[in-house]
């Protein structure tokens, strides 16, 4: 596929996501399957009115809309995938966080397309076109610079680089950020520099930490690539950083699941007990979970 094809098929992955009440766009979201859509868990959080921490997937439905293909016509989706944002530093940033996956209700709008995401160790300079919904401009406005490279958590830093024009602010959460060099996305915009008169920098959760997150999404791009006919350079490391970060994972769950038991042994309340037994059940489930997860990873590895 060429180039313009590509970033045709970006714009048309780009979804809007509102309020249910007001009616208010609260940021933006992609598609990266046939009804399934990424944006940040922030995003969701003001779309439904919870807190933005909340450590449960929400039930509530996510309205929204495919602006530069379908403007107006409305779609509801469910949460499949939470990452909240997390109040206190990640031991292994890998984990990721402030991320959500969504699935649409139906079908996706005749003429959407999910993006083509791709990853690389070296965003130094390169050139980055984005859409999304600031303040005031719902309609959407286009917004451009040039990526620099990791902070601590791993995400990747964007800075702003002209005077006209405008910045990446609040309202491009969840939106799709292009790399004009690699013709293909390579994360999503979570959040801008508050005081824009001393810096105008935003920061992106890069696709590496994504797919690690979401494992589903990283065996999308496999099979996006791979119904391309494309050499999938990427996708190797990919694997590499979804199993580490899977077995990171599992490690703190590990220690958490310690740590809650030991506190169970040590409480007398039997209220307290009881929302102990709980806790410790729902870690030893999601501890199953990623043991499966890293078997499917290591089978997968092996058809290589």
């Amino acid at each position: 596929m060429a180039i313009a094809n590509y970033f045709q098929t970006f714009k048309a992955s780009i979804a809007r996501i509102y309020h249910p009440s007001s009616g208010m766009v609260v940021g933006a979201g992609f598609l990266v399957s046939d009804r399934h859509l990424l944006t940040c868990a922030h995003v969701v959080a003001e779309a439904l009115n919870i807190a933005q921490n909340t450590p449960e997937a929400p039930a509530g439905k996510v309205d929204l809309d495919f602006p530069l293909i379908a403007p107006g016509q409305i779609f509801s989706a469910k949460v499949v995938f939470w990452r909240p944002v997390q109040l206190e530093p990640l031991t292994s940033p890998e984990q990721g966080e402030d991320i959500a996956g969504l699935k649409l209700d139906g079908n996706s709008p005749v003429g959407s397309h999910p993006v083509r995401l791709v990853s690389t160790t070296d965003t130094w300079k390169h050139p980055f076109r984005i859409f999304g919904f600031p303040k005031q401009r719902e309609m959407g406005v286009w917004a451009s610079g040039v990526l620099r490279d990791k902070l601590a958590n791993a995400w990747v830093q964007m800075e702003d680089i002209k005077v006209p024009g405008y910045s990446v602010e609040l309202g491009f959460s969840g939106a799709p950020v292009w790399d004009e060099k690699l013709a293909g996305v390579v994360g999503i915009a979570v959040a801008a520099e508050r005081k824009r008169e001393e810096a105008k920098a935003s920061f992106l959760i890069p696709t590496s930490i994504l797919s690690s997150a979401w494992l589903e999404l990283g065996q999308w791009m496999v099979e996006h690539s791979r119904s391309r006919g494309s050499t999938p350079y990427t996708l190797p490391s990919f694997r590499q950083v979804q199993l580490k970060a899977r077995k990171d994972y599992f490690s703190v769950l590990c220690a958490k699941y310690e740590a809650v038991y030991n506190q169970l042994s040590y409480t007398l309340n039997e209220g307290d007990k009881v929302s102990l037994r709980q806790n410790v059940k729902a870690i030893e489930q999601e501890i199953e979970q990623v043991e499966q997860e890293i078997r499917a990873l290591l089978q997968e590895g092996r058809r290589f």
